[in-house]
């Protein structure tokens, strides 16, 4: 009986995590690109102490970004992972990476060097979520536990 009564418990206890991520992953599907470009970049300004120039080239970088993102999304949405070849699957990261890289060049035109260190420290480039949450989310826990 003991059995039965923990292994229950310990399933009701895992679907109620598995609810929790749920909705942290659709929170930023309900958000159009613009709203998603104007949240990060508030972060950033808060993150950074950005100032209002600062804010406003970082504001229509994100808006770029958040289209060109969602583009991108929509356009591999129908293919299935499994059934790209490896030329496919080489040719859609190497896009990826000199995107990123693209995207970083403009970054650090426009913040000084204190700001563009801590932006490569906090993992900023990886939206509006912090690298700290991906962590837990993934099941990694938090950076101070053994």
């Amino acid at each position: 009986m003991k059995k039965i009564l923990i292994i229950l418990l310990l399933a009701f206890s895992v679907s109620i995590y598995a609810q929790n991520e749920k909705k942290y992953k659709s929170l930023a599907k309900d958000f159009t690109p613009e709203q998603q470009a104007i949240l990060k970049t508030k972060k950033m300004a808060l993150e950074l102490d950005l100032n209002d120039t600062q804010q406003s080239q970082i504001l229509e970088l994100n808006k770029k970004w958040a289209g060109e993102r969602d583009k991108n999304r929509e356009a591999f949405k129908g293919q299935n992972a499994e059934e790209m070849t490896a030329t496919d699957k080489f040719n859609r990261m190497n896009k990826m990476l000199d995107t990123q890289l693209a995207n970083q060049k403009q970054i650090k035109k426009i913040l000084n060097n204190d700001q563009y260190e801590t932006w490569k420290k906090t993992g900023n480039k990886k939206g509006y979520r912090s690298t700290e949450r991906q962590g837990r989310q993934q099941g990694k826990g938090h950076k101070n536990k053994k």
